[in-house]
């Protein structure tokens, strides 16, 4: 599949998502905005950018940044609140506010690791919900 189907797939998965969770969704005119929806509810506004990203062992793999022919430019908190993350495999969606990641990527686990290890990893279970 395309990453421009997996995008509009993921954009698509997302609002449905939020409309369920009573948010208003808006989608930007054009290609040049750095976030892909807004929601607001309450007179409260979150740009989000939404990434697509099937799990390979156990890991979600987030890329932080954007890039075309020209140049890769990490996502900041001065263009977008949070990352919202569509798993295709399982059909949920994890919200991470952009201060959480850093200018690369961000792995999110949404199985155990094999060793047990749980301290400095990112669980997608605890991301389910907007904060």
């Amino acid at each position: 599949m395309h990453k421009k189907e997996k995008g509009a797939i993921g954009e698509l998965a997302v609002a449905a998502q939020l409309v369920r969770d009573g948010w208003q969704i808006l989608f930007p005119y054009g290609e040049n905005s750095r976030y892909d929806l807004v929601i607001e509810r309450n007179g409260i506004f979150k740009r989000i950018q939404v990434k697509y990203s099937t799990p390979k062992n156990g890991v979600l793999r987030i890329n932080c940044r954007s890039s075309n022919n020209w140049s890769v430019l990490p996502y900041t908190a001065d263009q977008i609140d949070l990352y919202a993350v569509y798993d295709p495999i399982h059909r949920e969606v994890f919200f991470i506010p952009v201060e959480e990641t850093n200018k690369n990527l961000l792995n999110l686990r949404i199985e155990n690791s094999k060793n047990g290890q749980r301290v400095g990893l990112r669980f997608a279970k605890d991301y389910r919900e907007i904060k």
